[in-house]
């Protein structure tokens, strides 16, 4: 048996160790047994699941026409999904019918508003969407071993990331898509943000001999002005002083390119290879606006920084698995709030009877179950020319 981390695991250890404890696969495994009696929509998630069908590799070569309507189903479907699931245990209350309805008016304008603004900026072939990967995390004391817990369990690292693209100099990418309701991110915090890095580094490991690129941040928000079509495209490069010193620090080809801004307009087909090497990486952050509604941001990122982040996912997976380890919490309102276990941790603290909470509140997560028809998931070829699958399909073609 392996013993397996997720993001989540790495987020929630770093947050609260006893909310970890008790949520996580590798440990007590719990959800709660009663669903919460308030229902937040996952409008994200359905906002990724149309990307994945509008950048789906089969039929990035299709009639943008075709593609446009089943990325809108798609939504729909993730949405009405969600619903159906919440109504199988509550109803829904009348505030949260029509905050459905209005969410899915609100993702159907941003998706229209998106599939205007980016065909100019995607400068890239698509060659995963959806993609899980499991990977042995490399022991960094032990040069070709895999890590091991205690118990000499081998020890996997898990995730799935949103799209893999290639670019014009045949540099692969990783692509995150992200809802952002507050206003785009602060560009220092998405360098830092290390978890779509983890996913480069565990990438490189689950298709040895790719060398990733870096880190394509699609930033997308509901409410904002459509972007005006007329009007160019913001393109500022990042001018942070770590963005210079990592480029005086890196060795830039003979044969580079005069720019490493992309002409606009669509990329051109050329190939799907999964192992294509670089003619050339950019080196510096580039940032593309579009009307205050998307944002997306380009960050290369260096060998070193991969290698320093499996050095750190190998330190905290080694923490995680420590027989000592203390399983102290790290309350506060910014954590509390998006606990699933308030009602065991309270109890902890004033010394009351937690197994009989547990035990009536509680219960033990089933198996996960394999997601039937997810893009990505499929067991057929994804090289081009690619049969879609059949319920996209009748007689007289797609629907």
């Amino acid at each position: 048996m392996a013993y397996e981390l997720r993001p989540w695991d790495r987020e929630w250890f770093k947050r609260c160790r006893r909310a970890w404890d008790f949520g996580s696969r590798s440990r007590q495994n719990l959800e709660p047994v009663t669903p919460p009696a308030r229902f937040d929509l996952d409008v994200d998630r359905a906002i990724r699941d149309a990307l994945a069908v509008y950048y789906f590799p089969g039929m990035w070569e299709w009639d943008r026409g075709i593609v446009l309507p089943l990325a809108f189903q798609a939504f729909d479907k993730s949405l009405t999904s969600q619903r159906q699931r919440r109504q199988t245990t509550t109803a829904l209350t009348p505030g949260e019918a029509e905050n459905w309805e209005r969410q899915q008016a609100a993702g159907h304008s941003l998706l229209g508003a998106y599939m205007e603004w980016a065909p100019s900026l995607d400068r890239f072939w698509p060659v995963r969407v959806e993609t899980d990967f499991d990977v042995a995390v490399p022991d960094p004391d032990k040069p070709g071993n895999g890590l091991v817990s205690p118990a000499g369990e081998a020890i996997h690292y898990q995730g799935r990331v949103d799209m893999l693209v290639v670019d014009e100099h045949d540099a692969y990418w990783i692509v995150r898509h992200r809802l952002v309701p507050d206003g785009f991110c602060d560009l220092d915090l998405l360098v830092l943000d290390d978890e779509p890095v983890a996913a480069c580094f565990a990438w490189e490991l689950f298709y040895l001999g790719m060398r990733v690129t870096g880190t394509v941040h699609n930033e997308m928000r509901l409410e904002g002005a459509p972007p005006d079509p007329a009007e160019p495209v913001r393109r500022p490069r990042a001018s942070h002083a770590w963005a210079r010193a990592r480029a005086a620090s890196r060795d830039v080809p003979e044969a580079a390119p005069e720019s490493s801004e992309p002409e606009s307009g669509p990329l051109v087909p050329g190939h799907r290879r999964m192992y294509a090497r670089a003619a050339w990486e950019p080196e510096e952050v580039v940032v593309e606006e579009g009307g205050g509604m998307f944002r997306r941001t380009r960050i290369p990122r260096s060998r070193a920084e991969l290698d320093g982040l499996g050095n750190r996912l190998a330190l905290e997976i080694l923490d995680m698995v420590d027989p000592g380890l203390m399983l102290y919490p790290t309350p506060a309102p910014e954590h509390c709030s998006a606990c699933q276990f308030r009602a065991p941790c309270l109890a902890m603290n004033e010394a009351r009877d937690v197994e009989a909470i547990l035990a009536d509140e509680y219960r033990r997560r089933p198996p996960e179950r394999p997601e039937e028809g997810r893009l990505g998931g499929v067991a057929w070829s994804m090289n081009r020319g690619a049969a879609p699958p059949r319920q996209w399909v009748q007689r007289d073609g797609p629907v």
